[in-house]
C-alpha cells in the first residue's frame, strides 16, 4: 500500500502537468472528428479523447486519437528539441489512465477496426484528417516541455523543416492512412 502511494505521488504530478501544460487550454468535452479543426494541439485533442472514453463513444475517442497522433507525430518533426517529445508519451498515458475494463474493452474494438486498412472506419477516419489538414498552431505545448536551452522564441523548430513531407510522414507513412 505504501509503495503504491509512493508511486501516486510520483507519477501523478506529471501527468497532470502534461495535460495541463498549455497557457489557455480549452475544454470541449467530447467532439465527432468532424468537429474539430487544425488549431487543437494534441494536449486539447488529449482531453477530448478522455471526454469521449468516459461518455462511452468509443468510436469518436479512437477517431480523435487517430488525429492527435498524426499532429503530435507532425510535431515531433519539427520541434528539434527531442526531450520536449516525451510530453507526447505522458499525454497517452494521461488519456488512458484510470479507465476502467468496460471502457477499455470498448476503445480496443474501435481500434481493432482501425487495423484493416480496407475497413471503411478506417478510410472515413483517414479521409477526416486529410480533410483536417496539418496543424495551424505554434507547438507551444511541447516548446515548454523541452530542457534544451534555447536563444529565442523562434529557435525551436528544425531549420530545414518540410512541412508537406511531414504531413505525409505523419499520416501517411507512420500513421498508415493511403496518400491522397
Amino acid at each position: 500500500m505504501r509503495a503504491l502511494l509512493v508511486f501516486c505521488a510520483l507519477c501523478v504530478p506529471s501527468l497532470l502537468s502534461a495535460q495541463s501544460n498549455d497557457a489557455l487550454p480549452r475544454e470541449f468535452g467530447c467532439l465527432f472528428q468532424r468537429e474539430l479543426s487544425n488549431d487543437m494541439h494534441p494536449s486539447e485533442l488529449a482531453r477530448i479523447v478522455r471526454a469521449c472514453a468516459s461518455e462511452q463513444r468509443y468510436d469518436d475517442a479512437v477517431q480523435v486519437y487517430y488525429t492527435y497522433s498524426s499532429y503530435g507525430l507532425f510535431d515531433q518533426q519539427r520541434v528539434r528539441d527531442e526531450s520536449a517529445h516525451v510530453v507526447l508519451g505522458e499525454l497517452s498515458q494521461w488519456m488512458f489512465a484510470f479507465l476502467d475494463r468496460t471502457t477499455m474493452t470498448g476503445i480496443r474494438t474501435s481500434i481493432d477496426k482501425l487495423r484493416d486498412p480496407a475497413h471503411p472506419f478506417f478510410l472515413d477516419t483517414c479521409a477526416e484528417i486529410e480533410a483536417l489538414g496539418p496543424p495551424n498552431y505554434r507547438p507551444a505545448y511541447m516548446i515548454r516541455y523541452g530542457m534544451m536551452p534555447r536563444k529565442s522564441d523562434d529557435d525551436w523548430q528544425h531549420d530545414t523543416f518540410d512541412a508537406p513531407a511531414a504531413w505525409r510522414k505523419a499520416v501517411s507513412q507512420i500513421n498508415g492512412c493511403p496518400a491522397p
